[in-house]
């Protein structure tokens, strides 16, 4: 027995295995992959923790140095505010090196960046450096430089954004997009204290600096009033320590104050009215406000930052607990699965395999015995030669209960049919012979009267006669085929191909409409040639009756690679595709005769024509014709056939027009005969 060969044992083993160990790695790989992602969530939430306070710091040191270098480029003389900002610039370069050695741990970011928004404040990076020599030159713009040190904020806050973005999951989303909202409103309220600031200490405020402070005022002001009923925890308290203090209460009234006041100041004598840059605000009384504002306001910040960084922590840690828990449940269950699952195939498979060796004992042992000797005429007990199979009630004992049921109506119905077939082809075949033979002695009575007969009109009567003898010979012939039997007729020499081609032109009705157009030299063998003609006239009468009446049937013949082709096309309506397809399969592989009874319309000229194709080689195809009809293709094979040596000259009978070999063909029909 092969070992390699499927059995049912390893697929009912398979069925069991493959889903459950399927089932196994899917979970397997789904809890990795959630300990993973907890795993990644929870260095993401270290990471960002740290990230985000590094940054965080960075982006104070910004904005307090923005701060200073706008109250110093508002008042450049005061050496009290550039000794103040030296020192905020020394603190900002070390929160920006602690930040860029954070942001290179992390690990490289797009572009090269060791982390988004980090470039400026590399080592040798030139923005702030260059920022700060044109804040200490002549030609330095207040509006310009605050932009630019915007700019430097945004980029910490977009550091912190993809810190804080792995974090952006489940409950931390909400808290996360608070955090966020939070972070914007302090960076709006410290670009217009720092404004505000450098304006004080210019000595006032123009139109454009004015209406960005209303904008940035207005801002952070919508943003903490939407954001307030949001807010928990310690967020909530340190905002509500925020707006209960004095120093909120001072700078919301100052700020208030800046963009409520007269927008146009009174021009003196003959002067125009102009835009009112002046300020009521003293830079101690601000200072005082906003120093102290600006710091509870980062606290609160703060706040919702640890809030969402624990939000998140917890978040990773259950997932990792949930996804540990799960995927040792589902171990236990699969491999609990798995070994009851197992010992129940092993048990199912021991009764299948006592099944299959007793039905194949019985089907490669028994059953062919009992047929043939069925087929060879002895009488068989059905029930005595076919024991029973037991194998319980269930399922496998009704399959057994099945298969002993069929195996007995297989018996008997081979044994009866056996019986029926002898019977059968015993009277066919006598049938066939008797009418053969009656035909035969038939054709002989004519062949004298014709010798005698002198009057061509009753010689033509005669001949006519002569037709239908001739072609009720091969109709006998048929049965005969049919009944597995060989023609009564034989060649032992061999004959021209030519003589061949007319001989099953003239076994056809309407042989007048058949025109034979080629035919090579060659001569066919002995033994095939009534074979051969029977095929051949099959072919011819099938395209006379299945075309109309005076359309002309062409048959060319002629040498191919490997033989000869016998080609027979008509002018008909042809088959459909289904049509061409079942003549195939007939061709292909000829059925037993009883099959044939089976269609409403049985072709008996295509099962004889598959019969005889087969039992000398001769392939026979149906195709559409490009006329309309049918073509009929047989190909001869060369063992078959004895070809002519190659002449200079044409021979004559190369081309045989039909009218002028009728009288020979009939000839040649007497001669097949004897």
């Amino acid at each position: 027995m092969d070992e390699n060969r499927p059995t049912i044992r390893r697929q009912l083993t398979r069925m069991v295995l493959i889903p459950s160990i399927s089932f196994l790695v899917l979970w397997a790989v789904m809890a990795a992959a959630e300990t993973r992602q907890a795993g990644s969530l929870l260095l993401s939430v270290t990471q960002g923790r740290d990230g985000i306070h590094a940054f965080g710091r960075l982006a104070d040191d910004l904005r307090a140095e923005r701060r200073l270098t706008q109250i110093h480029l508002g008042s450049p003389d005061d050496p009290q505010v550039r000794r103040a900002l030296k020192t905020q610039r020394e603190q900002t370069d070390a929160s920006a090196e602690r930040a860029h050695g954070f942001a290179s741990e992390f690990g490289p970011g797009p572009q090269g960046d060791p982390l988004p928004g980090t470039r400026a404040f590399a080592p040798g990076s030139d923005r702030l450096t260059g920022l700060r020599a044109t804040v200490d030159g002549s030609a330095a713009d207040r509006k310009a430089t605050l932009n630019a040190y915007n700019e430097l904020v945004e980029e910490t806050s977009e550091a912190a954004g993809v810190l804080l973005r792995p974090l952006e999951q489940g409950a931390s989303l909400t808290e996360a997009a608070q955090a966020r909202r939070l972070s914007t409103a302090h960076e709006q309220f410290s670009r217009s204290d720092a404004l505000l600031a450098g304006a004080i200490a210019a000595g006032g405020m123009d139109y454009d600096e004015t209406a960005h402070f209303t904008y940035l005022t207005a801002s952070y002001r919508d943003i903490l009033s939407d954001a307030s009923e949001g807010m928990n925890g310690r967020t909530r308290d340190r905002y509500a320590e925020l707006a209960a203090s004095g120093t909120w209460a001072s700078a919301e009234r100052l700020s208030r104050g800046v963009v409520t006041r007269p927008p146009v100041a009174e021009g003196m004598g003959d002067q125009p009215a102009a835009w009112n840059s002046d300020l009521d605000v003293g830079a101690q009384e601000w200072d005082r406000a906003a120093t102290a504002s600006e710091p509870a306001l980062g606290r609160m910040v703060d706040a919702q930052f640890d809030r969402t960084v624990d939000t998140a922590w917890n978040a990773a840690v259950r997932r990792l607990a949930v996804g540990a828990a799960g995927g040792a449940l589902t171990l236990a269950a699969g491999v609990t699965a798995i070994v009851a699952a197992t010992r129940s195939s092993r048990r199912l498979t021991t009764r299948l395999r006592r099944l299959r060796d007793d039905a194949l004992s019985l089907a490669e042992t028994r059953l062919p015995a009992i047929t043939a000797r069925a087929r060879g005429g002895r009488s068989v007990d059905v029930s005595a030669e076919l024991p029973r199979l037991d194998y319980g009630g269930d399922e496998l004992g009704q399959v057994a209960d099945a298969f002993d049921t069929a195996q007995r109506t297989a018996v008997g119905a081979a044994v009866k049919e056996s019986e029926i077939r002898r019977g059968a082809n015993r009277v066919f075949l006598g049938i066939a012979y008797r009418n053969q033979a009656l035909v035969q002695r038939q054709l002989r009575v004519l062949d004298e009267i014709e010798a005698d007969e002198e009057d061509p009109r009753a010689l033509r009567r005669l001949f006519t006669l002569d037709h239908l003898a001739t072609r009720a010979r091969r109709y006998a012939d048929n049965l005969i085929i049919l009944g597995g039997a060989g023609s009564a007729r034989r060649w032992r020499e061999p004959l021209p191909l030519a003589d061949v081609l007319r001989g099953a032109i003239t076994e056809t009705e309407d042989y007048e409409r058949v025109r034979l157009t080629s035919a090579p030299r060659a001569r066919l063998s002995g033994t095939a040639v009534a074979d051969v003609v029977h095929l051949l006239a099959e072919l011819i009468e099938n395209a006379t009756q299945f075309s109309p009446a005076g359309s002309p049937v062409h048959v060319n013949c002629g040498r191919i690679s490997g033989g000869a082709a016998v080609e027979v096309e008509d002018r008909g309506l042809g088959l459909t595709d289904q049509g061409y397809a079942e003549a195939a399969r007939v061709l292909s592989e000829s059925p037993e005769f009883d099959v044939m009874a089976l269609p409403e319309e049985p072709r008996l000229g295509l099962f004889v024509v598959a019969r005889l194709g087969a039992r000398h080689g001769v392939a026979v195809r149906l195709r559409p014709s490009p006329y309309g009809g049918t073509s009929a293709t047989a190909v001869l094979p060369d063992r078959l056939l004895e070809w002519a040596p190659a002449v200079s000259q044409a021979p004559q009978d190369a081309l045989v027009e039909q009218h002028a070999a009728t009288g020979d063909a009939y000839g040649e029909q007497r001669d097949d005969r004897r």
